[in-house]
């Protein structure tokens, strides 16, 4: 018997692959035990991929992506754990266990003995009579019991039949990253979209699922998506986006060299279009008429080429309908309609009676829909890339796959309990590029996980950023030294967007859900600014110039207006616009600049008159976070079908000078101080499969 560990507040059991905190287990897969067991063998020291190959791997070929998930698996446990941070990545050296380490011998647990009962007597002196009108009051509430304890007993046996997908095996055999797999109606093939390494366009393929080699059904200008499958597996309808424009398309699988049909235009507004093949000749799919119109659903019949809208999620406080599964009796439709840009709630469309029915609520970024092949459970992704049954009869939840890996869709069979799902890792670095300067572009933050959203000091180099090194969103710093670490440590996942210094870089702003808040970057110290009622926004705050109070977006009238809050003790949030606002910047001239949620366009409003001007026309909300007020003018991101493109705008002079063609679909841009140097995420060539999901009984996944 090996000997078990404790690492910081955590108990570790190799042997059991377990971790225990406060009174709770967690099991890990054994490769992952076996590397934090390495870690615990080094504490402090800086580990490098190389090291953890020869040591873990015993040499074995393995990708990076490989190590990169079993450490992400690791930090996502370890992180239950809010008050530290356990392992941190060393730039381009490796990663380090940075919490107290000792060993222990382990201990056989003692077993309880177990003692018979005591033995009921019965008093024969004593026999109970019932009375007549007990009997009367009793029956009902007998009945009562009964019935509430089968109810308990089919729930749970309910419960009890959905098991584990224990079995994962690799389907797509093609090099790239694949999108949206679906599965034929006859369950012979599985569609998907795929982009060769090289390649500059995803195309539709399809593949048998019984392992001949897929084969490519578009091959046209554009990039194709969301392929569904008639009823008869015969022919898909897709979405094509080419040249600023999108399409709904519609193809035959069993004629060679088919050319596509065009069936109806969408619109290009930012997220992807997802489209169905539904009963009767009608397609279901996502659309937006405009960067701030939210997503809906709509139905098109084929035989007539009617168009119906058929959801309306309120303007203004989210995306809209952005994911869409249909039942395999094509008659019920669920989809997860985005509340207040992160939360979303799932609700189920009645095909037949157009009557839309709440389901349950999700929290995080990715969401992803499948019904189960008897259209009696839902599958969804959660927050943590895991994936949960959700019975539509009993309204439960369970948890059917554990996974460390990143998964971005999932797709069901029509008469077997299986799933296609679509994994691979997303790695997202911090970039950066001196303007006027003909030099490349660098990497100035990176990890093996997720970073956004950074943020120059006003005073110095140092950088905040977001990232989700810990498992879940933090904010972190990097001084002008090189050294990373984390400044918050929030427990309740919440989503960490933009972020602001102080005027004298003494504290960060930021907010989440309906709270404004700022971190004392010294003290780590954290204070909460102004809180909101429910179901308000507040969200897109900065700061003052003199740093005396700050300005931000809340919806808390009904519609998105800027609010101004001084930070001295006891004051009242003061209105500042009147006919919309959002995302404020101020000027040091006294100036605010500013979007609007359902216009196109930057306005400028001088704070003591409150007059208003507006001062561009190409650009919009989803350019947020792109605008800085600097020197003589502003940055901004220009928006178009065709390129975005980082300009600046003198104002003084009204001229709008090009900086650069933005290239990257993240336009999440700062800009230093001084206007020489702009920063921006950046996506990692990612490579994702396409595997498939089975299930066997009595066996779980790792063993378990």
């Amino acid at each position: 018997m090996s000997s078990n560990v404790i690492i910081g507040a955590w108990y570790v059991t190799p042997d059991q692959n377990k971790l225990s905190l406060n009174a709770k287990d967690y099991v890990i897969e054994p490769l992952a035990m076996a590397v934090l067991v390495y870690f615990a063998k080094n504490p402090s020291k800086v580990i490098s991929l190389e090291e953890l190959v020869d040591h873990v791997w015993k040499g074995r070929v393995v990708g990076d992506h490989a190590i990169y998930r079993i450490i992400n698996q690791i930090r996502k446990i370890l992180s239950e754990d809010t008050d530290v941070c356990y392992i941190t990545t060393i730039r381009k050296k490796g990663y380090q266990l940075n919490q107290q380490v000792k060993w222990v011998d382990a201990v056989a647990a003692e077993v309880n003995k177990q003692r018979d009962p005591p033995k009921a007597s019965l008093n024969k002196s004593r026999i109970f009579s019932p009375k007549p009108w007990l009997i009367f009051v009793a029956t009902p509430l007998v009945a009562l019991g009964i019935w509430l304890a089968a109810s308990y007993l089919i729930q749970s046996m309910n419960y009890e039949s959905i098991k584990p997908f224990d079995v994962v095996k690799p389907f797509s055999v093609l090099i790239g990253k694949e999108k949206d797999a679906s599965y034929s109606p006859n369950g012979q093939f599985i569609s998907y979209s795929h982009l060769p390494m090289s390649g500059q366009h995803f195309k539709i393929y399809i593949q048998s699922v019984d392992g001949e080699s897929p084969r490519q059904i578009t091959t046209e200008p554009g990039d194709d998506f969301s392929a569904s499958w008639s009823p008869d597996s015969s022919e898909l309808v897709f979405v094509r986006h080419v040249e600023g424009a999108c399409n709904i398309m519609r193809i035959s699988i069993k004629e060679s060299s088919t050319t596509p049909q065009t069936v109806v235009a969408c619109n290009t507004s930012g997220l992807a279009n997802e489209v169905v093949w539904g009963p009767s000749g009608n397609i279901y799919y996502t659309d937006s008429l405009s960067a701030v119109d939210p997503y809906k659903i709509y139905k098109y019949s084929l035989k007539t080429s009617k168009k119906e809208q058929l959801t309306n999620p309120v303007s203004g406080n989210s995306k809209g309908d952005i994911h869409i599964a249909l039942a395999h009796n094509r008659s019920q439709l669920a989809f997860a309609r985005d509340k207040n840009w992160g939360a979303t709630q799932v609700k189920l469309l009645d095909l037949k009676t157009q009557q839309v029915t709440d389901l349950f609520s999700l929290s995080g970024w990715r969401k992803a829909l499948a019904w189960s092949f008897d259209d009696q459970n839902l599958y969804y992704i959660d927050k943590d890339d895991n994936i949960n049954a959700y019975s539509i009869k009993y309204s439960f939840h369970k948890k059917v796959l554990e996974n460390s890996d990143t998964l971005h869709s999932i797709s069901s069979h029509k008469t077997e309990d299986k799933l296609a799902i679509m994994a691979g890792e997303t790695g997202i670095d911090i970039w950066g590029k001196r303007l006027g300067i003909e030099e490349p572009e660098s990497a100035f933050i990176e990890s093996s996980e997720i970073d956004l959203y950074p943020e120059f000091a006003n005073n110095s180099s140092d950088i905040a950023f977001m990232s989700l090194r810990s498992g879940h969103p933090q904010i972190w710093i990097k001084e002008n030294n090189g050294k990373e670490y984390q400044l918050s440590k929030f427990s309740d996942h919440r989503v960490v967007q933009r972020i602001r210094w102080s005027p004298n870089d003494q504290y960060v702003l930021a907010s989440t859900n309906n709270e404004l808040y700022t971190i004392d970057v010294e003290t780590k110290e954290y204070k909460t600014i102004w809180r909101s009622a429910h179901p308000s926004r507040v969200e897109a705050a900065s700061w003052a110039p003199d740093g005396n109070s700050v300005y931000f977006s809340s919806d808390i009238d009904g519609d998105w207006q800027i609010y101004k809050k001084d930070l001295a003790a006891n004051t009242q949030t003061v209105k500042v616009t009147e006919r919309g606002g959002y995302s404020p910047e101020l000027t040091n001239s006294g100036d605010m600049l500013y979007y609007k949620y359902h216009q196109d366009g930057i306005w400028k409003m001088h704070l003591d008159s409150g007059s208003e001007v507006k001062l561009v026309d190409d650009s919009n909300i989803y350019a947020y976070d792109a605008l800085y007020a600097r020197n003589s003018g502003f940055f901004y991101v220009a928006v178009s079908d065709t390129e975005n493109v980082l300009n600046f705008y003198d104002l003084k002079t009204g001229e709008v000078a090009p900086i650069q063609v933005i290239v990257n679909p993240l336009i999440d841009y700062t800009v230093s101080e001084d206007g020489t140097l702009i920063l921006y995420p950046k996506l990692l060539n990612e490579e994702t499969e396409i595997k498939v999901l089975e299930k066997t009984s009595g066996r779980l996944l790792n063993g378990r």
